[in-house]
């Protein structure tokens, strides 16, 4: 009777640990599933701040999908990666990478809104390679690669979009705030520049540069959040 006893008690601990790891190999898998569609496919960015005001508000959600971020043209809003030059340890790294993989990539640390550049951006392609760009009164004027005029970026890009800026009084310093003018630049092969939608208010290529293809993450195509700011880009 009690081997009898003993056997069943073994074939039920055997048994309750099969289990055991078969949910925990079932958790691992959905969490995998989920990080490739948020990682290769299509993930959600909240705009955190009013650097895209006014066609993206502030604590919107936008949709981005990756694999679009090398089709950016003239008008697309794109993810842009963190313009700092913080190079962390490998420890952190890994660090970073458990918590991203945990969370569904929702969860990045290391990123504090406070510094904005130790995080992603949304931010507007206005110029691509070739192109020669200026700045009067936070408009941007475009010559594009092969033109011998200038246009003004509303008369370039096909796209429709809002932007926030205001004319600077008579006396004021140019060198405090983001810059509203600047003469021209030459985009180089692979460069790109990008802009706040609120162009009195964001980091932007004015204060990093043109960035690189490489530092795209992603294209949004749409806000879904809130819903009376619905919104396909």
């Amino acid at each position: 009777m009690n081997r009898q006893l003993f056997e069943y008690s073994y074939a039920l601990k055997k048994e309750k640990k099969k289990r055991f790891f078969f949910v925990i190999l079932y958790f691992i898998l959905v969490i995998l599933i989920i990080n490739v569609i948020l990682k290769f496919i299509i993930f959600p960015v909240r705009q955190v701040s009013s650097s895209m005001i006014p066609d993206i508000q502030e604590q919107s959600i936008v949709m981005v999908v990756p694999f679009l971020k090398n089709a950016g043209e003239r008008g697309d809003v794109v993810l842009v990666d963190s313009q700092n030059s913080i190079e962390y340890t490998k420890s952190k790294k890994l660090l970073k990478g458990a918590v991203a993989f945990l969370t569904g990539q929702q969860v990045q640390l290391f990123e504090n809104k406070d510094y904005p550049g130790t995080k992603q951006h949304l931010r507007r392609i206005i110029g691509v390679p070739g192109d020669t760009v200026y700045m009067r009164d936070y408009v941007l004027y475009i010559k594009p690669a092969g033109d011998k005029h200038f246009l003004t970026e509303f008369e370039v890009i096909k796209n429709d979009y809002n932007v926030t800026f205001y004319t600077a009084p008579a006396n004021w310093d140019s060198s405090i705030g983001v810059k509203g003018s600047f003469e021209e630049i030459l985009l180089k092969e692979d460069e790109y520049f990008v802009l706040g939608d609120n162009r009195k208010d964001a980091a932007d290529s004015r204060l990093w540069g043109p960035v690189k293809a490489s530092a795209i993450d992603g294209k949004a195509i749409f806000c879904y959040f809130p819903l009376k700011n619905w919104k396909v880009y």
